[in-house]
């Protein structure tokens, strides 16, 4: 489907970055309430939007690659922040480039154009976001798990996924979470349209560009695009991996030996940690399923040491969805095992007498210089 919207260069050609805007807006705030000394301050204040300082930043699957041609998250007032960002290769909900980092108002709408290498296709999207679930969620913050104090979100994460698929998700140190999931839709960027852009832009449209780029192992690695050669794009999963579940993970440390902390990053993109007091509580509750899990442990004769698990994709997300498959009544546990040595760990999904083996995950072992 060509799109219908004028096109939406003017996004770099009128360059409006995330930096002017910001001036923009800061001077006609500065304007606006300097008409407030007439007895109207008042009513401006109440009006006023509400600012924070964060980042933007966009994200996609592994093996997956996207480029923004064009577009920004929309702010109140008509600011942006632009998404032009480059080439980003994953993995799903990571951070990664960004061209803004001060005081601003949330968006409220993502208005975008982007290129899917591996479908070779356009896509595009003008739809309004959560905006008050983001405005809640960064005034709400969370609890550093570190420094024991709340804390707010740094960075608004776009990520984009074959089909369409839209996600926001906001992240902070040692947390990430969800704000919805939205629906692009393909496009065809008119003729006439790409005859006005620079060589550099002109790129996106090269078929040989775009083999190059999913040929470039620095950005598909190449067990990645062997094993999706000769299978089709698998539509649908990152909707599948939204997915939570209520379970929780729990720690089996030989010898006498006591886990301190765990940290996460979940297949739908979201991250939690646990340290002191929230790993203490660690209670049962609703969580997508992990993709990687660092956690820390000391030893019976004090030596702390660290731990880092990569799951198997495919086998994990199998292995829950068969657990909970018939709604368990029992409950469900990860089971993280650590062995006399300290130089081997298990994992076994857990719930009642059913357990699920992790045989094919990736376990690296460090020991700690605390002691």
């Amino acid at each position: 489907m060509q799109s219908k919207k004028p096109y939406m260069n003017k996004w770099k050609r009128l360059k409006i970055s995330a930096v002017i805007m910001l001036k923009i807006y800061t001077l006609l705030s500065a304007g606006f309430f300097g008409l407030s000394c007439n007895g109207k301050a008042e009513k401006a204040s109440s009006q006023a939007v509400e600012e924070f300082h964060w980042r933007e930043t966009i994200s996609c699957p592994v093996g997956f690659p996207i480029d923004v041609h064009d577009g920004a998250l929309i702010l109140p007032g008509g600011g942006s922040v632009g998404l032009y960002l480059g080439t980003h290769n994953g993995p799903w909900g990571a951070t990664g480039r960004s061209m803004s980092n001060g005081l601003k108002p949330l968006p409220k709408k993502i208005d975008v154009i982007w290129l899917s290498y591996a479908e070779d296709a356009f896509y595009e999207i003008d739809t309004a976001i959560d905006y008050d679930k983001i405005l809640a969620l960064f005034k709400e913050g969370y609890l550093d798990s570190n420094t024991k104090k709340n804390r707010t979100y740094t960075t608004i994460v776009v990520g984009f996924a074959p089909g369409g698929v839209v996600v926001v998700w906001l992240n902070g140190p040692g947390k990430q979470v969800e704000v919805g999931r939205y629906q692009g839709k393909k496009t065809v960027i008119p003729a006439e349209e790409i005859a006005k852009l620079d060589n550099h832009e002109k790129l996106l449209f090269s078929p040989e560009y775009r083999k190059e780029i999913m040929l470039n192992e620095k950005i598909v690695p190449k067990e990645v695009r062997e094993a999706n050669a000769g299978k089709p794009i698998p539509y649908g999963l990152w909707d599948r991996l939204r997915q939570k579940h209520i379970w929780k993970s729990t720690y089996s440390i030989a010898d006498g030996g006591q886990a301190t902390n765990a940290y996460f990053i979940m297949q739908n993109g979201e991250e939690e940690q646990l340290i002191d007091e929230t790993f203490e509580k660690n209670i049962f509750e609703e969580r997508a399923i992990p993709r990687i899990m660092n956690f820390g442990w000391r030893a019976k004769n004090g030596q702390h040491y660290g731990g880092g698990v990569v799951f198997d994709d495919d086998e994990i997300v199998k292995a829950y969805e068969k657990i909970f498959k018939n709604k368990p009544i029992q409950p469900v546990e990860l089971v993280i095992s650590v062995n006399e040595q300290n130089t081997g760990v298990a994992a076994t999904l857990k719930c009642g007498e059913q357990e699920i083996s992790m045989l094919k995950m990736k376990v690296s072992i460090f020991k700690s210089s605390k002691k």
